[in-house]
């Protein structure tokens, strides 16, 4: 059974499409990603998801239970399992403590048990020595942490969060991290997170879902173009601007390419023997590892990134500044 299932999905505000998702299954007991540039929708989701906005069109089922159709109590019971951590998270002007007990106490759990229970959750974020501390004192990851305190101390068996990683401190990183895998891995609570960056989303997620300008991108968000497909005596090309990228034909009103970083050649020598129709030359701007592999930002008029095996990237010796050829088949090019 899916945690959440998404059908026919569309979510419009201020007049403009923010979501438009025909099908989409998000498996329980996962840790899930959701990722996008600004304005994908990511955030939006998270909340549909949490039931904290509804739908124009479409539906989502929380266990096969639709979550915008049943009657309240339903809804509440639903949103009883649900821990929401919003980016900017909203603290009482109370005490650390005060604020982790709060819910506890809101389920009726008397005040000496839920101040003991909101200890041991202290303990676990790292904060332990934090409840008397006034919500004012706080710095941007210290907050986060306490907001994800709150989420825990609840027990939920699912935690949504928007951009938990952004705007911390390194130390409150690490927590949150190590926090959410240990609920994750050893509780099995589903953990769901929007976040803008890819190698915390493949690092942690056993599920990464992409969006793009509201929709569900197949693949990652490297190597994005926006332009237009024209017509040359050599066949069709996606013209961003500043590159010329080889295209496959039937895709004349598309606007957006993506180049998979994977299906990317990268070599020492321009007249390699390939049938690809893209052989771009440009420069090492960056290099990290990946789970064993190795992305290279390459400037080629456009940033672009390469991946490769390690042992490719040090059996070619390559270095920052290096001029390569970056190869890639007009096939291997996808187009919206």
């Amino acid at each position: 059974m899916n945690l959440f299932s998404i059908e026919n999905l569309k979510l419009e505000l201020g007049g403009r499409e923010v979501l438009n998702i025909p099908a989409l299954d998000i498996p329980g007991d996962q840790i899930v990603a959701l990722t996008g540039p600004n304005g994908s929708g990511k955030t939006s989701l998270l909340q549909l998801l949490g039931g904290l906005i509804t739908p124009h069109r479409g539906g989502i089922k929380y266990r096969d239970q639709d979550l915008f159709s049943q009657t309240t109590a339903v809804q509440d019971r639903m949103r009883r399992d649900l821990g929401i951590v919003l980016q900017s998270p909203y603290l009482f002007k109370t005490t650390v403590l005060s604020n982790v007990c709060y819910g506890l106490i809101s389920r009726g759990i008397s005040r000496t048990e839920a101040a003991e229970k909101a200890r041991e959750t202290l303990e676990l974020v790292g904060l332990g020595s934090f409840g008397k501390r006034s919500h004012s004192a706080l710095s941007g990851g210290e907050a986060q942490r306490v907001a994800l305190a709150r989420a825990l101390v609840l027990e939920p068996k699912v935690l949504l969060l928007d951009e938990p990683f952004a705007n911390v401190d390194a130390v409150s990183r690490s927590v949150i991290e190590r926090v959410l895998v240990q609920e994750n891995r050893y509780l099995k609570t589903s953990v769901i997170f929007t976040t803008h960056d890819l190698d915390q989303a493949y690092r942690m997620a056993d599920t990464v879902v992409t969006l793009f300008e509201g929709r569900i991108h197949d693949g990652s968000m490297e190597n994005l173009f926006h332009g237009r497909v024209r017509q040359t005596p050599d066949g069709p090309v996606f013209d961003s601007g500043s590159i010329n990228v080889a295209v496959s034909s039937g895709h004349d009103k598309a606007m957006t390419a993506a180049i998979p970083p994977e299906s990317i050649i990268v070599s020492l020598d321009s007249d390699m023997a390939t049938s690809a129709r893209n052989c771009l030359e440009g420069t090492i701007t960056s290099v990290r590892e990946r789970n064993g592999s190795v992305d290279m930002g390459v400037n080629i008029g456009e940033p672009l990134v390469a991946r490769i095996t390690r042992t490719s990237y040090e059996r070619m010796d390559l270095k920052l500044g290096q001029k390569v050829w970056l190869v890639f088949k007009a096939e291997s090019v996808k187009l919206y």
